[in-house]
């Protein structure tokens, strides 16, 4: 081999590894720079969903302006952005609540689960996320208070809903005059810490209530 051939071989060797630690340099510094975008981006994204406000608008933007509450919380075992919300329908054939669980897709919140439409009025109502001690997530608790209550009576509707389990646990509080005031839990409730939990909130303001094993429909 002459001494240009040499020469021109060495000349490329020597390119080929500077080439070689420019990349070796360089494209960490790619990586960490996109890295660092995504990481300001979720960061920014975390940020707007503490505040109310911002919360209600995206789950309004899911849903239609018919939403009653809308809450961020960690509401099953995944770590992105999750956002339970509530609907109130008032059509002839469509009359009740419903509960939705919304997830972040980017941009926008997507519904992942909801439940069927319930009986209640979030009217007046009681809503709100709630921890219990046996699960490493949040429930929504909702409690239609005085809303079905006149003075002759009535009743009051209660639901813990588990999107974890996809589970809505229910009792039903009936009121009606010259009888006994009775207590329906749905039979999906198979923790006790729930049943206590549904059982001593009713008895604070009707301590002589009673559990019944049928649910009661009052005819208005």
């Amino acid at each position: 081999m002459s001494f240009i051939q040499l020469l021109r071989k060495g000349l490329k060797l020597l390119l080929n590894k500077k080439l070689l630690y420019t990349l070796f340099i360089i494209f960490p510094l790619l990586i960490s720079c996109g890295e660092k975008k995504t990481s300001t981006t979720e960061s920014s994204q975390k940020a707007e969903y503490e505040n109310p406000q911002f919360v209600i608008q995206q789950a309004k933007n899911a849903l239609g302006d018919n939403v009653k509450f809308a809450y961020k919380g960690k509401f099953n075992k995944d770590s992105i952005i999750e956002v339970s919300a509530g609907i109130e329908l008032k059509k002839p054939k469509e009359w009740g609540i419903k509960f939705f669980l919304l997830k972040s897709d980017g941009n926008n919140l997507s519904t992942v689960y909801q439940t069927p439409l319930l009986n209640g009025s979030f009217n007046k109502c009681l809503v709100q996320k709630i921890k219990f001690p046996m699960f490493d997530y949040e429930l929504v608790y909702y409690n239609s208070q005085g809303y079905f209550l006149g003075s002759g009576g009535g009743e009051v509707y209660s639901y813990l809903v588990n999107f974890n389990e996809g589970k809505t646990y229910y009792a039903h509080l009936v009121d009606e005059p010259g009888k006994p005031v009775s207590l329906f839990l749905s039979e999906n409730i198979d923790i006790n810490e729930i049943k206590s939990f549904f059982t001593s909130n009713f008895k604070r303001d009707y301590p002589s209530v009673k559990v019944v094993n049928k649910d009661i429909v009052l005819k208005y």
